[in-house]
């Protein structure tokens, strides 16, 4: 386990951390704990980490984990990781790469199972990666992952409020989403100018479930591309980008019961679904 002070370990490596990477590093073993035992891991269990950084959590996974996927960006902490921390030990594989760029489904299939994911998110990458892993939900059990405070209220967000979008509609969609804890900035070396929050999430079937899950994707964007504007204004009017005439969505919306002078931000999941799934069989009809 390491037992050196991120920046005393940096300091003796001659490196420090990278902004354009985002690098805060956990300063606290026992907030590593605390995160990977949230994952309930068995010795059965695959788990990729974001961001493997100085180790924090990899030791520990190991322990719990049959298999570990470290990825690391930073070429230098990935060197780190398999010559002086881990020594590449049985079940811990260091992968120096963006993990935007990681075969979630190729990794799941290695394993037999579903994957465990976790860990702490670059703040520049969090929002696309959190894409990714709406994207890839079926490849994955279940993802503990740390982030800044704005993003975590954003996936928790109910309809109205302004961090209601369409990262809440689409990972509440595809994943039951649980707020486990909050760290302050003191938790991290250097410290973050903002708030962190751990969260899980667990995929789930939806239930309505859409038709077309790609369509459904499209009508989300397309209800929140002017936040401002009612739905008369973006569902009815961009309703040819469904195949379908302003009229045909305004009789649509109708009959759902929605009123046209809402906007996207009062929207529930369900709702968004049940627009989604009028819009497929109508389409399939025509």
């Amino acid at each position: 386990m390491p037992c050196e002070s991120p920046k005393t370990l940096l300091h003796r490596l001659g490196l420090r951390p990278k902004k354009a990477l985002g690098q805060h590093f956990l300063l606290h073993p026992h907030q590593a704990r605390r995160i990977v035992a949230a994952l309930h891991l068995t010795g059965e269990d695959t788990v990729v980490e974001i961001g493997a950084g100085l180790g924090a959590l990899t030791s520990w996974l190991a322990l719990a984990a049959r298999r570990v996927i470290a990825l690391e960006r930073d070429p230098e902490l990935a060197r780190f990781l398999k010559e002086e921390l881990l020594v590449e030990p049985p079940g811990v594989e260091v992968i120096c790469q963006d993990v935007l760029k990681f075969d979630f489904p190729g990794a799941a299939r290695d394993a037999g199972r579903p994957l465990s994911v976790v860990g702490n998110l670059p703040y520049q990458i969090t929002s696309p990666l959190l894409f990714t892993l709406i994207r890839e939900s079926a490849a994955i059990s279940q993802a503990v992952l740390m982030m800044q405070q704005e993003v975590g209220t954003r996936l928790l967000a109910s309809p109205g409020p302004k961090d209601y979008g369409i990262l809440s509609v689409l990972g509440q969609y595809y994943f039951r989403v649980t707020r486990l804890f909050a760290l302050s900035p003191g938790n991290f070396y250097p410290p973050p100018q903002v708030d962190s929050v751990v969260l899980r999430l667990v995929p789930e079937t939806p239930a309505p479930a859409a038709l077309d899950q790609a369509l459904l994707h499209r009508l989300v964007k397309t209800a929140f591309g002017h936040r401002r504007k009612t739905l008369n204004n973006t569902l009815v009017s961009g309703a040819a980008a469904f195949g379908l005439t302003p009229e045909a969505m305004r009789v649509l919306l109708a009959q759902l019961g929605i009123d046209l002078r809402r906007r996207g931000e009062t929207l529930s999941v369900a709702e968004f679904v049940e627009i989604s799934n009028q819009v497929a069989r109508l389409r399939g009809v025509m």
